[in-house]
């Protein structure tokens, strides 16, 4: 794509280093290779280190091949500038949106005409954009109020790589990073300092553009070093001096010093205001005018720095930068240049059917939606209009392992359809129509005469499988699309069809698991604080290694007994656990309390039995929780899994796979850079866009 980024906030020297300029500046060191800047000859030139990342620089919004447009500052003033991209309907346009404020205090920040016709007319671009992109939770859900069911996606902001290596320096001051807009609230930090013996043996240090009067009233209430605005190597090094960071504002979009203070191992501080609950525990936070309040928490960060700054541990890990871009330009496809919206019929269980493919397909049609006209086929009846009907482009069958997509399947055989098959096998779909069927068409594929007796030996030990059952399907899609290369190759080899591969998505969006929310998790579930806790998601049926994993278990039982075993999902199968001790199984899950155990989990485990070619959604929301887990080696390869997924054979060995959930367990937590990259390259956008391509050539 040709993505297009408003470069014009970055001319602004003055802002470039906070705020906006900050987050805009953390954007542009992850955008994808061969962006195009945007920026006004008629503004203050472009710092060099911006101009050297983009591929090249125009001088106004006439950009040839633009299919993207991202807007770091869509509130900056001469939305205008941006006219030509905005009414193209062939670009898709993605803006930043931090905050509301001067739309709610008119009469603080539009009291002056022009003032008020910029904000207004930037307001009315504002609905031209197709995706937006809020820094926090309460900034989206201002969003909503005013412009209703947008697509929307909270970022949260990158911390600033200064924080990454802080100087040395002895703990001195308290510490906050103002500003001259009142919103931002000194006086109270004032009143504090100046009402507490013990903190004004404390330096106070607020940073930021104040006169000379607001200088001298600030002076008049305590003794106060006022640096100016800073640099980010001066701001490193009051971090790193900081004894307590404090964030008083009445009002914010998000707050940068907020987690620049927990990122710092600095006690981090703030105003009870919606943003600042969505960041910090209620322990942290004091009423906007509220001195003694104040007061209480500095010196209780003063008497027990160390015991604070573990409980902020963790709070800033979401806002990496590595996260926040990672999270936006996943999520940024340019639209489908064609002459008409394609119109795509597509035949698929959905939930509250209790399937991972109805969920698979719920997920995609979100995207999906955005590329073309979609109809949905969901329940059964099905109709064979659906895929009769021309004034489909495309008709998409959606196919899985069980009698579930019997009829989607038999529809696609007799009419023809594209089909995205979920199996490399269909044992568990083919043996629906009885054995008999299921020996015949065993028999053509291999050429030799299967029995319906050796078809029910398959059918109970995969491992033995011989036939994959693909065969009648081979015929009739067009095109044939699996999640593996394993059944693209066999059906190759085997039938003489060339299928394609589509790698497996991301279904869920997930967010890393913080240690608060870890905290509350263990506490729901009754999970004890030395308890180690190995979780296993999904369905359970034999083909999962649910046998072996008890027995692997077991091993591990008896040199770590605090180890506890959950099945995480919906009994499919007779199990006793008779002298199973520390093993549940908890039945179909909430999306709630799934994340829940996500959270709550030390490990993952997700064993396969049978013939290559499988993959896991279920082991994909374990990576999308940055949960290291224990994996048959085919999922975790078909899936690109991540290093903190360790790989053990698709043949179980139970020794290996009890010494391998031993390392997991013992082993320091450091998933995040990697958790990040990896929902990065499997974003479901791309996997839509790349699917309707397959389904439309």
């Amino acid at each position: 794509m040709t993505l297009v980024i408003d470069l014009r906030c970055l001319q602004d020297r003055q802002y470039y280093e906070r705020g906006i300029g900050n987050h805009a500046r953390s954007l542009l060191r992850h955008a994808p290779p061969g962006w195009v800047g945007i920026f006004d000859p008629a503004l203050p030139d472009l710092p060099e280190e911006v101009t050297r990342l983009a591929a090249w620089l125009s001088p106004h919004a006439y950009v040839p091949g633009a299919r993207v447009f991202l807007n770091p500052s869509p509130f900056s003033p001469d939305q205008n500038f941006c006219a030509r991209l905005l009414t193209d309907a062939r670009v898709m346009k993605a803006a930043c949106v931090y905050d509301f404020i001067p739309y709610d205090e008119p009469a603080r920040y539009l009291r002056e005409n022009m003032a008020r016709l910029e904000y207004y007319s930037a307001l009315a671009w504002l609905r031209r954009y197709d995706l937006f992109l809020p820094i926090s939770v309460p900034t989206d859900a201002r969003l909503r109020e005013l412009f209703g069911a947008v697509e929307s996606v909270v970022t949260g902001v990158g911390l600033p790589p200064f924080l990454d290596a802080l100087p040395q320096a002895p703990k001195r001051h308290i510490l906050m990073v103002g500003g001259d807009d009142a919103r931002k609230n000194p006086e109270v930090v004032l009143r504090a300092h100046a009402g507490s013996a013990v903190l004004r043996e404390v330096p106070l240090v607020i940073t930021g553009a104040y006169g000379v009067e607001m200088a001298a009233a600030m002076r008049s209430i305590t003794d106060v070093d006022l640096p100016g605005r800073v640099n980010n190597k001066e701001m490193a090094a009051l971090y790193a001096g900081a004894l307590a960071v404090v964030t008083p504002s009445r009002a914010e979009g998000f707050s940068m010093p907020v987690v620049e203070g927990c990122k710092a191992g600095v006690p981090s501080l703030a105003s009870d205001i919606p943003p600042h609950r969505a960041l910090l525990p209620e322990q942290f936070l004091f009423g906007v005018d509220d001195d003694a309040g104040l007061v209480r928490l500095l010196e209780d960060a003063l008497a027990k720095r160390d015991e604070m700054v573990a409980a902020q541990t963790g709070l800033a890990a979401p806002f990496s930068e590595n996260s926040v871009s990672a999270k936006v330009f996943s999520i940024l496809s340019p639209k489908q240049v064609v002459t008409k919206r394609p119109k795509l019929a597509m035949l698929t269980p959905l939930p509250p059917a209790r399937s991972g493919v109805a969920d698979h397909s719920a997920a995609v049609l979100v995207e999906l939606r955005k590329l073309a006209e979609v109809d949905v086929f969901a329940a059964a009846p099905y109709s064979s209009l659906a895929v009769q009907n021309g004034k489909y482009d495309a008709v998409l069958c959606v196919i899985g392992n069980a009698p579930l997509h019997g009829e989607i399947y038999e529809l696609c055989l007799r009419y023809g359809a594209a089909a995205l098959c979920h199996d490399a096998r269909l044992l568990g779909l083919s043996t629906g129509a009885g054995l008999t069927a299921a020996a015949k068409m065993a028999s053509a594929e291999l050429g030799r005469d299967v029995s319906e007796a050796e078809v029910e030996v398959w059918a109970t030990d995969e491992t033995k499988r011989e036939a994959s059952f693909l065969g009648p399907l081979t015929r009739a899609a067009r095109p044939l699309i699996f999640h593996a290369p394993q059944p693209v190759a066999l059906c190759r080899e085997r039938f003489g069809v060339e299928a394609r591969c589509l790698p497996f998505p991301m279904m869920r969006q997930h967010a890393p698991i913080t240690p608060a929310e870890r905290k509350a998790a263990r506490t729901k579930l009754g999970v004890g604080p030395t308890e180690k806790l190995i979780v296993s998601f999904g369905f359970l049926v034999p083909g999962k290694g649910i046998a072996e994993a008890l027995e692997a278990f077991a091993l591990l039982k008896a040199k770590m007994p605090e180890a506890k075993l959950v099945f995480a999902g919906e009994a499919q199968m007779e199990i006793d656990l008779t002298g199973n001790d520390g093993v549940i199984i908890t039945g179909f899950l909430s999306d709630a309390d799934y994340r829940a155990w996500l959270a709550a989990a030390d490990a993952g485990l997700q064993l396969r039995l049978g013939q290559p070619g499988g993959v896991s959604a279920a082991l994909q929301d374990c990576i999308g929780t940055g949960l290291p887990c224990v994996a048959s080696r085919d999922l975790a390869v078909n899936i690109n899994a991540p290093d903190y997924v360790k790989r053990v054979a698709d043949k179980p060995d139970l020794e290996e796979i009890s010494l391998a959930l031993e390392k997991t367990l013992l082993e320091a937590r450091d998933t995040e850079t990697a958790r990040a990259d990896y929902v990065a390259a499997h974003a479901m956008a791309a996997y839509a866009e790349r699917l309707l391509e397959i389904v439309l050539a």
